[in-house]
């Protein structure tokens, strides 16, 4: 070990302190990760002193504060790891893997000395491995490990039952090779298939302990007590990891077209215009429920909040940009604000709007079985070739303004769905989005999972969205050019990635939220852990309204419901499907559900817990939670980093067309989507699982689409199509008990909730027809501090911090 003290031309002096070995506390999951990274692009490891030079005098995207914060550093050099000692760590982690492209280093963060030693102190009492070979059976190699120093993780309850069966009858511990030769090849209560499932066998010959890593476990934990028995050794059965995430690593080798730095060099003023005369505006792109736009003009740059739109609402981007400079010119505000007389006019015009629309489309609208009706598919394809052709019509490359930049709150199809197409209109845009954001986009809208090969992205279109995106995260804030004037963006809740931005022009504060969950009604945390982050005060808040009409209660009592229903069905063995957006609620679900039961088990000996499965879609979406667990906030994250992984349980499965079995099978839970079992491999399961009263079957979400709909009003057949029709007899927790309600939008309690915590001057809705909106309206108008209330208008421009009197 040896130290030494740099200066640097900042005037910063850093001490660094040589050590010999890192210890496994700080070989952490994306730490291995990113060394198989570095050594598969032979990125080469930069010498420490270059490295922090460059660190330290030219780094772009790590700022000022964060590099001023660090008052040691740490290196190991065989391990490719350096530790720096900072109170101001996000940065470093945010940017770990441009710090790896640049140095060939991975930086482990810590915020005082005092924990590198704790986290060495524990190395002795960790896991060391004794040896390591392959066992072979049924042309499958099992991995088998021997080691000491067991973790504790191992030493549950039910552990401690056995290893006190095993004293009291004094059962003699048989030498593991013969345990495990007898267990494949003589051991027939345990079938063949589930033996085959078996990856990995670990032991430990002192606490007695065998764990077996399998994807099935169910007849070996059935027979536990006998095999205890049988042979000395107690048997922890647990799963298989879920597996890395290949669009993850795709995303992170693929070089990025701008950094940071890149808004450090905006000028948001004209060369005439003072500061104080810069406009903030916001124009609605989109304003229906299923397709969310609107254009935040900052002086001359133009950021797009969310990007829900398909060509239809290009006339409105180039209406917006061709008039831009009349807009801008033109100080008046356009806004609504809502007066108690209007609220009701309105509100009786849109609901006599929505008749009349009703039946026009009743009039119009051909049956759905009758669309594609003596159409051929040479006319479909002429349809799409023309509509291609108008796609380019639009002239976007003519106009003196452009889109400068695109926001991305997060990856639902309603707020992302335009993004590819716009790339290809702006092809040098950068995108602001989180890294999970970004995954989980690609994996839904990319033809990424049917590729052959795993390791690039084929699709350009998409890889030229990966190359312009700059990750912004929980804290991130990006700086302009003029003084005190930034982007800043904070955790929404409503889903894995999802952000809420704030733009601060000197002293005016706008906050878009995106689509937001207040309570830590998942493993996920809520905002309400976040909002003090959130610099005050908020001039102008532009909220999603999509659900604040109504009360969904309180989440943990909903949850306690449910939760009943399903200990009712495992009691009697039956089983339950949820549909769900793989994305948000089945993760949901999945982590409440194996929570609850296991703690069942662990602490009350619960003997009949059920197996949870998941489609591959929704597996796919756990992968990427999985692999970047450092930007997920709530439980959920420490537990991965813990290695306390729920992902791994043996009562954790996933499934697809060709491994349908276990619906002959009870017990189970399944989860799959979409939400309203209106295509994929759902249809099949609802086939197996509708049929049966005793079943449970609950639609989560929001449900539009047919044969959701149909179900909640009372049918009993379901209809995919005119050959496919399947009776319905399962108990539907929607119409049993319709108030019992998850979402993972803000309800109204939520929606109040927030208003309290922001404290903002205006609150403005977005996200659903004035029509619901006009619900909560009046509500919100009585709250004291609230000044206005508005809705964006369509097609015109809103000025959001003009100094006129709008009331």
């Amino acid at each position: 070990m040896s130290s030494e003290r740099i200066n640097f031309s900042t005037g910063q002096t850093l001490l660094i302190e040589q050590k010999d070995k890192a210890s496994s506390s700080l070989k952490v999951y994306s730490y291995k990760q990113k060394l198989k990274y570095m050594e598969e692009k032979s990125i080469s490891q930069k010498p420490i002193k270059e490295v922090l030079k460059d660190l330290i005098e030219n780094n772009q995207y790590i700022s000022k504060k964060a590099k001023e914060s660090i008052s040691k550093v740490f290196y190991f050099p065989d391990d490719r790891l350096i530790v720096p000692v900072t109170t101001q760590g996000q940065d470093f982690i945010n940017h770990r893997n441009k710090l790896i492209q640049n140095y060939g280093w991975f930086f482990f963060v810590i915020d005082s000395e005092d924990k590198l030693e704790k986290k060495k102190s524990k190395g002795p009492s960790g896991e060391k491995l004794i040896s390591t070979e392959e066992y072979s059976f049924h042309e499958k190699t099992i991995e088998l490990k021997h080691k000491k120093h067991m973790r504790p993780l191992y030493k549950t309850k039910e552990y401690y039952h056995y290893n006190k069966l095993m004293r009291n009858k004094r059962i003699p511990q048989k030498p593991v090779k013969k345990v495990i030769h007898d267990f494949f090849f003589n051991y027939d209560k345990v079938p063949l298939k589930e033996k085959k499932a078996i990856r990995k066998i670990i032991y430990y010959e002192k606490p007695r302990v065998i764990v077996v890593k399998s994807l099935i476990g169910d007849q070996m934990y059935e027979n536990l007590t006998e095999l205890v028995e049988k042979f000395g050794w107690y048997f922890y059965i647990t799963g298989v990891p879920v597996g890395e995430s290949e669009i993850s690593n795709v995303v992170d080798a693929i070089e990025k077209r701008f950094d940071e730095s890149y808004f450090s060099k905006i000028d948001l003023t004209n060369d005439s215009q003072d500061i104080s005369d810069i406009k903030l505006t916001l124009f609605p792109v989109a304003l229906k429920p299923n397709h969310n736009s609107m254009i935040l003009g900052i002086g001359n740059f133009n950021i797009m909040l969310d990007c829900g739109i398909n060509e239809e609402f290009y006339e409105d981007i180039v209406y917006y940009l061709e008039n831009y400079d009349k807009l801008m010119e033109h100080d008046v505000d356009s806004r609504k604000i809502f007066t108690k007389e209007e609220l009701e006019e309105k509100r009786l015009n849109e609901i006599d709007k929505y008749r009349r629309f009703e039946k026009k489309q009743i009039e119009l609208d051909p049956p759905k079985n009758e669309v594609h009706e003596g159409g051929s598919m040479k006319e479909e394809e002429q349809a799409e070739e023309e509509t291609e052709s108008e796609y380019f019509h639009y002239p976007f490359e003519k106009l003196d303004h452009k889109i400068d930049a695109i926001f991305v709150s997060h990856s639902h199809f309603d707020h992302i769905s335009g993004l590819k197409d716009l790339v290809k209109l702006f092809p040098d845009i950068p995108i602001l989005c989180s890294r999970i954001t970004l995954d989980l986009f690609l994996l839904r809208d990319s033809n990424f999972l049917k590729q052959e090969s795993k390791d690039k992205l084929e699709n350009e279109d998409y890889y030229n969205v990966v190359r312009n995106v700059i990750f912004v995260e929980n804290g991130s804030k990006l700086e302009f050019k003029n003084p005190d004037c930034y982007m800043s963006f904070f955790h929404a809740g409503h889903m894995p990635g999802a952000l809420m931005q704030l733009v601060k022009i000197r002293d005016f504060r706008f906050l878009f939220t995106g689509d937001y969950t207040y309570w830590d009604i998942t493993p996920f945390a809520g905002t309400m852990r976040f909002l003090d982050q959130i610099s005050r005060p908020i001039d102008f808040l532009l909220i999603d309204g999509s659900n604040a009409y109504d009360d969904f209660g309180n989440p943990s009592q909903q949850f306690h419901s449910l939760f009943l229903f399903l200990e009712h069905k495992a009691e009697h063995e039956d089983n339950v499907l949820i549909g769900a957006d793989p994305s948000s609620l089945a993760i949901t679900f999945m982590l409440r559900f194996w929570r609850y039961f296991r703690k069942k088990q662990l602490k009350k000996g619960y003997s009949k817990r059920p197996n949870i499965y998941v489609d591959m879609m929704v597996r796919k979406n756990i992968q990427v939670i999985n692999h970047r667990y450092e930007y997920i906030y709530g439980p959920i994250s420490r537990l991965i980093r813990d290695k306390a992984n729920p992902f791994n349980s043996i009562k954790f499965r996933w499934f697809d067309y060709e491994d349908l079995d276990f619906l002959r099978k009870r017990n189970n839970i399944i989860i799959s989507h979409p939400p309203d079992l209106s295509y994929g491999i759902i249809r099949n399961i609802i086939n197996a699982i509708g049929r049966y009263k005793h079943n449970l079957v609950y639609l989560a979400g929001s449900i539009h689409e047919e044969p959701g709909e149909s179900l909640i009003n009372g049918a009993d057949v379901i209809e995919f199509n005119e050959d496919w029709k399947v009776p319905f007899r399962a108990m539907l927790v929607n119409t049993f008990i319709p108030d019992l309600k998850i979402k993972l939008h803000g309800d109204k309690p939520q929606l109040m909730e927030m208003l309290k915590a922001l404290d903002p001057k205006e609150v403005c809705f977005f996200h659903q027809s004035p029509r619901r909106l006009i619900q909560i309206a009046e509500d919100v108008r009585q709250i004291e501090g609230i000044e206005k209330v508005s809705v964006p208008p369509k097609r015109k421009l809103m000025i959001l911090n003009s100094n006129k009197d709008n009331a």
